[in-house]
């Protein structure tokens, strides 16, 4: 299959839903020498997907600090992918590592859309600001 210009073959294989295969495209492509954001984007994506989230934030964390250098890729769409994968990751772990999760979103991201609702979600992983998806509870 030929691969569309500006297209990865990682993000082909997200589209169809192929998300191991994904994640094997996009590290071919880093061990190829693509040093873009790109590649670490698409394996962060695919990495989430499988809900693989801490290595999903890696290759996110991995993706700003290259387009920070150069800014390549929509900065929008990694902050968001990235706050997405922290949050996903806090979700599964103590209170004490879920906090300092969102206290990482701030560290490498110290103006970025999500810094307030990394504060929030502080506060609603410990149970002291009620979630507004809580359908169960009048507020």
């Amino acid at each position: 299959m030929p691969q569309t210009y500006g297209a990865s073959f990682a993000k082909g294989h997200i589209k169809r839903g192929d998300y191991e295969e994904a994640v094997k495209a996009a590290t071919d492509d880093i061990a190829g020498g693509n040093d873009g954001p790109e590649p670490y984007f698409d394996r962060g994506t695919a990495l989430d997907f499988l809900e693989r989230f801490n290595e999903a934030v890696g290759d996110f964390e991995k993706a700003i600090e290259k387009n920070s250098v150069e800014e390549t890729m929509d900065a929008f769409a990694l902050d968001d992918a990235y706050f997405s994968a922290l949050l996903a990751a806090a979700k599964k772990e103590p209170l004490a590592d879920a906090k300092k999760r969102m206290a990482r979103y701030r560290e490498v991201l110290p103006t970025g859309e999500h810094k307030d609702d990394s504060f929030q979600w502080e506060k609603r992983l410990a149970n002291e600001l009620p979630s507004l998806l809580d359908k169960t509870k009048d507020f």
